[in-house]
Parts: C-alpha cells; structure tokens; sequence
C-alpha cells in the first residue's frame, strides 16, 4: 500500500534463462540489479555425488550470474550505468573439501565477476563482487552452519556502503574480513589493477 507500483514482485528461477529475461523486460527502470540466488550442495572431491552436485551448482551460481549479467547490462547502460552486484562466497578463495563443488562454482563465478567488472566499467556500471562467510540462511543451515553464520541485514548495509564506496571487493561481515585482510593486497596489485601484458 506505501509504494504501490514501485515494489513489483518477479519471478526468476536461474536454471531458467527465459525468466530472467523476462524480468529485465518488465524491470527496464532498474539501476541495481544484485544476484543473489545460489544453491549449495555437499560433495567432497572424492565423493561420486560431486559430479553431479557441481553440474547443478554451476548451472544456478555460474550460468545463472551470466545470463543475469547479459539481461541486465544492457538495461543498466540505458539507465545510466548503475551497479551489479553478484553474491560469491569466501569459498571462491579457498576451497573446502566437504563443499568442493560448491567452492569451485563460487569461484568460477568469482572469475567472471571480475571480468565483469573491466568489461561494464566500459558502459558505466559498477560491479561489486560480495565475499561473505556463512550467511543466516536456509543454504547455511542445510548445511549445519546456522551457529555460526552471520544475519542478512549485515550483508545488506555492507553492500549499500560499498556502492557508497564505488568498491569492488567487499568482505561483509567479521569471518569474511579475515580473508579480505590478507587477501586485500593482491586484490588492490592484481584483480583490480588494469592489466599491462
């Protein structure tokens, strides 16, 4: 009743490339589109489940991120340029073991989120690559870390701020700025360094 028109709620499955273009039809006003659907399955390395645990993680966390970013940025540019935000994971830093596969299609996506950022920079939009610890969430508590995650508003504000910020990198909440402390200098030298090869 406050805002009327201007909350429209949307329908967006990732495996479903159709819906996401569909949603960026109908929200053609957006200037921030934040992605922040992923699905985590419990496969180690050597467990035969991984395969099939990686192929569906993939296809939400990594051609989901792709076709949002295709949608999207077209929409964006039109808009002026706006932000993009994509939702990774410290598991896209550093693997482990009981989320292998989850911790490789976080850094997949990682990798493209880095792309993203030189390529729509070109365009004006802003891309924001979040490395959040354990979120409370229905992901994290499927997978028995609900004790020691962290709340969504925390992530939320962290990531208004940072748009504030113009950053790209943004490490949340109090487990996730661990890795960023010792992972901010080769973000600042590398990642975020225009490349001179």
């Amino acid at each position: 009743e406050q805002y009327g028109s201007k909350v429209v709620p949307l329908q967006v499955d990732l495996t479903l490339p159709d819906t996401i273009s569909a949603a960026a039809q109908v929200a053609s006003d957006v200037d921030i589109v934040i992605n922040n659907a992923g699905i985590l399955k419990l496969a180690s390395p050597l467990d035969p489940g991984v395969f099939e645990a990686l192929e569906a993680e993939l296809k939400v966390n990594v051609y989901g991120l792709l076709h949002v970013a295709q949608a999207f940025a077209p929409v964006l540019k039109a808009n002026g340029g706006g932000a993009l935000v994509q939702l990774n994971s410290v598991a896209s830093l550093k693997g482990f073991a009981p989320l292998a596969s989850y911790s490789a299609s976080k850094a997949a996506a990682y990798s493209f989120t880095q792309s993203l950022y030189w390529q729509l920079k070109e365009q004006g939009t802003h891309v924001v690559s979040v490395q959040p610890g354990p979120i409370d969430t229905d992901m994290a508590a499927d997978a028995g870390m609900e004790m020691n995650s962290f709340p969504p508003s925390m992530v939320a504000e962290a990531i208004m701020d940072s748009l504030e910020k113009s950053e790209f990198h943004l490490f949340p909440d109090p487990l996730s700025q661990q890795f960023g402390a010792t992972y901010d200098n080769f973000a600042k030298g590398i990642v975020e360094a225009p490349f001179e090869g």
